[in-house]
Parts: C-alpha cells; sequence; structure tokens
C-alpha cells in the first residue's frame, strides 16, 4: 500500500512539471487564443536600430478592406489587439504627414499562423537642401533629423547631408544596411576633404552643447556636415541622441557684472592735459586714492589729480592695445576664474558695463575718470589675458621686434590704459 501511495505522487508530480513546462513553451511560441475564442495579434514598429517609434502612432488591422480594429502603440513601439482568428494587412496611421516616413510594404500581413509582426520604419529623405561648396564642384545637400533616414547616395563620389541639432546633447552617428564609409567634414561654410573626428566601427559620437544651439532651440544655428561614401543605392543615416552633453564652460551661464556707482556724461575741462604713467617707474611713485564724494581716483591724495581710463579711440594712436571701444566691436570683455586645481568657479562678464561707460565718456577724447568698477575691470581682463604676464603669448610690451619692452614694471602695467590729469 505504501508503495502504491509513493508511486501516485510520483505521476502527480511529473503531471505537474509536464503543466508547468507546456505552461512555458506556449508563452514563448508567441499569442494564443484567448477564452472568447479569438487571438491577440501584436505589431511591433522600429526603426532600423530597433528604437520603438511610440509618437501617437496607430497601428490598423485590415480584412478585405474593412478596418478590423486599430491599436495605439505603447511606450515599447507595441499594438497589441485581440481579433478574431483570420488574416490581417497591416496599416499604419501617423500623426503627421505619411510621406515623412517609409518601410517596407510587402509583407505586412498577419493570420493564424503569423500572430506577430515587425515594422522597420524610417524617415524619408527630407526635400530641404543646401549647396555645399567642396573643392570646385557644387553639391546638394538634403537635411536629416535623428532618428533613421532612409537615404539615396550617389553612385560616384560622395554625398553629404546636413544635421541642425535643435536639442543639446551627446549624438551617435552611423549607418545601417550597406558598407557606406561615414565622417563627419565640418560646416557648411567650410566642407573639409578628410573627417574632421575619429571614426570607429563605422560611427562617430559628437557632443553638442546648448550654446551651439539657437537661443529658441527651434532650429539648429550649428550645422554638421556628414558624408557617406562608396555605396549604392538606399541605406539608412542613424542619428541617435545616446547621452547628455559633455561638460562645457561655455554652457555655464554668464555673471554680468554691473556698474556699482551712477553714471553720468563726462566732460574733460577744455584746458585739460592728459599725461601717461611711466610703466617703468617703482610701485611707490603713484599712489591711487578713491575719492569717496566723486568716486574717482585721484593721485596721492583725495583732491590730487584726476586719473582716467581711455575707454573710446582718438585721432592719437593708443599703447599697447586698442581702447575698450574697440575690443568690444570685434568682441566681448569678460573673465574665466578657476580654483588652483583647475575646477571652475564662475565666470564674469564686463561688457555691459564697459558699453555704460562707454556711453558716458568725454566724446572727444574717449576717456572717463577712474572708478573702482574700470580698475577691477581692467585688472580682472589683463590678468585672464596675460597681459602683464611677461610668459604669456599676448604680453603686450614689447617692441616691433616682438621683443620685450626692458624695465616694465608689471605691479603697476595695468595703468597702461589710464592717464592723470596735470593740475
Amino acid at each position: 500500500m505504501n508503495n502504491m501511495k509513493k508511486v501516485k505522487a510520483l505521476l502527480l508530480a511529473v503531471l505537474m512539471l509536464l503543466a508547468v513546462m507546456l505552461s512555458a513553451c506556449g508563452g514563448q511560441g508567441g499569442t494564443e487564443a484567448s477564452d472568447n475564442g479569438k487571438v491577440a495579434y501584436k505589431v511591433t514598429v522600429t526603426d532600423a536600430v530597433g528604437n520603438p517609434y511610440t509618437s501617437g502612432m496607430v497601428v490598423k488591422f485590415m480584412q478585405n478592406g474593412v478596418q478590423a480594429g486599430m491599436q495605439v502603440v505603447n511606450e515599447k513601439g507595441e499594438a497589441v489587439k485581440e481579433l478574431a482568428k483570420g488574416d490581417y494587412t497591416v496599416e499604419l496611421q501617423f500623426t503627421d504627414s505619411e510621406a515623412a516616413y517609409t518601410c517596407d510594404t510587402t509583407d505586412l500581413t498577419l493570420s493564424a499562423e503569423k500572430t506577430e509582426l515587425t515594422i522597420l520604419l524610417s524617415r524619408g529623405m527630407s526635400q530641404e537642401t543646401r549647396d555645399l561648396v567642396v573643392g570646385n564642384k557644387t553639391h546638394a545637400a538634403h537635411y536629416v533629423q535623428t532618428g533613421c533616414t532612409k537615404v539615396a547616395l550617389n553612385e560616384e563620389g560622395r554625398t553629404y547631408f546636413l544635421f541642425a541639432p535643435t536639442e543639446p546633447g551627446l549624438y551617435e552617428f552611423s549607418v545601417v544596411g550597406s558598407d557606406a564609409a561615414i565622417g563627419y567634414y565640418g560646416a557648411p561654410h567650410f566642407v573639409q576633404e578628410n573627417s574632421a573626428t575619429e571614426v570607429v566601427d563605422n560611427k562617430f559620437t559628437m557632443s553638442i552643447r546648448k550654446s551651439m544651439i539657437g537661443d529658441d532651440n527651434s532650429t539648429g544655428s550649428f550645422v554638421l556636415v556628414i558624408g557617406l561614401d562608396a555605396a549604392q543605392g538606399d541605406t539608412s543615416l542613424s542619428i541617435q541622441r545616446i547621452g547628455e552633453p559633455e561638460w562645457s564652460v561655455e554652457d555655464e551661464p554668464w555673471i554680468i557684472y554691473k556698474a556699482t556707482v551712477s553714471l553720468a556724461p563726462y566732460t574733460l575741462p577744455d584746458d585739460a592735459k592728459l599725461q601717461k604713467f611711466d610703466l617703468t617707474a617703482s610701485t611707490e611713485q603713484y599712489t591711487l586714492v578713491l575719492n569717496e564724494t566723486d568716486g574717482f581716483y585721484h593721485l596721492d591724495s583725495a583732491d590730487g589729480a584726476l586719473v582716467l581710463v581711455q575707454l573710446g579711440q582718438t585721432e592719437e594712436k593708443t599703447d599697447y592695445l586698442d581702447p575698450f571701444e574697440v575690443i568690444l566691436d570685434r568682441s566681448g570683455v569678460s573673465r574665466y576664474f578657476f580654483d588652483e586645481d583647475g575646477k571652475f568657479i564662475k565666470k564674469e562678464s564686463y561688457s555691459e558695463c564697459l558699453l555704460e561707460y562707454i556711453a558716458n565718456m568725454d566724446e572727444e577724447k574717449g576717456v572717463y575718470p577712474l572708478t573702482e568698477d574700470l580698475k577691477y575691470i581692467i585688472q580682472q581682463r589683463g590678468e585672464h589675458s596675460g597681459w602683464w604676464d611677461p610668459e604669456s603669448s599676448l604680453y603686450l610690451f614689447v617692441d616691433d621686434n616682438g621683443m620685450a619692452i626692458p624695465g616694465i614694471n608689471n605691479e603697476i602695467a595695468w595703468l597702461f590704459m589710464c592717464r592723470f590729469m596735470e593740475k
């Protein structure tokens, strides 16, 4: 009797194990008829590299020209619909222009034996082009977007494409479906002959920062030229945003330096005579004193000779460097701050403040009295640029042969932009 119980228990265990195995095999084999006799049909829509299309796409299940069902794709690009067992043709409905996409339509069918279907969808090539001059030839380059774009290539030579990103990020560029060699060839105004970046396994990446894109983030101000070589017919160009852009100091916010005093138009007295500072003098020779009443620096005492800054261009040529008015016409005036370990701290822009001072300077001589603001800006910009650092390539105090002028006192060298009024 005991042996019989053991045999029955063993048979029961075997039957349970077989049931579990059959259930697992059925789950892996795809969809099955449900209790109501219907079949769950599944359509997955992806691009050529496997990324799902999820943005408002509708899958329509057609039978004999009549719509039997429809389903919006989920976050995996999947549309699952329970329908009566039978044969169906799949159609895609887009929220935007259907002409913007392309796919192989030769076998978009489902049946009782074929309940799952994967559709590889690509963007169609845009008709928007821009002429590129490369060497002595002009090429019409088509614009492409992120995702996979089905593109037609020239039978000979290189085919060019343009990508204008609208979102900062780390982007990967690659070719799918052919052996066409990909490369990055610069910008539309200067197309290089050879790839301007390293290409590994026929793909390259590029960090596109916020500062490289237009302020409105609707159209990219930064345009990449992409080239495909040595292939014929159609292929897919894949552009994928794979991460955040690499950090760059250029994307850090500017601290706008603002004037700390109220400014008023300044007019130099008619009989005023301005003298240059002797930059070879000892540090003790010039003592600058801030007058708390007028807010200006004077020599030796608060009521001593007034010190002024040469802000604007005059007929008399300035020594060493153009005045700020000219510099601002060409670029901004700023400084980047780093700690002893080279870690970024902040960056300041002085251009806005300088423009206020320039608007109030003496119109004829282009000068304005030296304030705390102007002293700070000259010193910060000078230290940042290396104006009075003999080891810097931007050291100002050199002769016509590029040789350092002897005797310059670097502690007072910032006064090269200043003048003092004879009393």
